[in-house]
């Protein structure tokens, strides 16, 4: 019980953080259907684009279940009806970090989060590019940052 509240607490705290390290290199994709419909698309545009989903993290439903003992202030003031956390990775582009500058490659695995209210989802992704910083690693970062909105452009209902 106290590793889930560990590992949950970890996730609040990853979370808070991503926007705040890239606040301005955030990709943003909101589309006009419940996130029910669009996760099953947005699984398969990844696929599609040669990312494998690793792991698909229903983080509203675990927080809301461990809040009494998480005594979180204030959950989801935004009244989200789902919140869902993906990493995702391509074995190619983690290859060519590690080659370029290993130290970049601690920028995969991938993750974005989804977030759906009042029948609308809105896709946030932490653009790569926010942590290579023009070193070696950029081209491979600007290829993925490439890769990964082409997949969310290409869900039906995104712009």
């Amino acid at each position: 019980m106290k590793g889930l509240v560990k590992i949950l607490a970890g996730i609040i705290a990853a979370i808070a953080t991503v926007p705040a390290a890239v606040a301005g290199n955030l990709y943003v994709e909101t589309i006009k259907a419940p996130i029910s419909h669009v996760l099953p698309e947005l699984k398969h545009a990844l696929a599609t684009h040669h990312f494998k989903v690793v792991m698909d993290l229903d983080v509203l439903k675990r927080l809301e279940a461990k809040e009494g003992e998480l005594h979180i202030p204030n959950l989801n003031q935004g009244k989200f009806t789902d919140v869902r956390a993906f990493v995702f990775c391509n074995p190619m582009f983690f290859s060519q970090l590690l080659n370029s500058e290993w130290q970049s490659a601690a920028v995969c695995p991938l993750g974005l989060t989804v977030f759906g209210r009042n029948g609308t989802t809105t896709i946030v992704y932490p653009e790569r590019t926010a942590y290579t910083h023009n070193a070696p690693a950029t081209p491979t970062a600007k290829h993925i940052d490439a890769a990964v909105i082409s997949a969310l452009k290409s869900i039906p209902g995104a712009s």
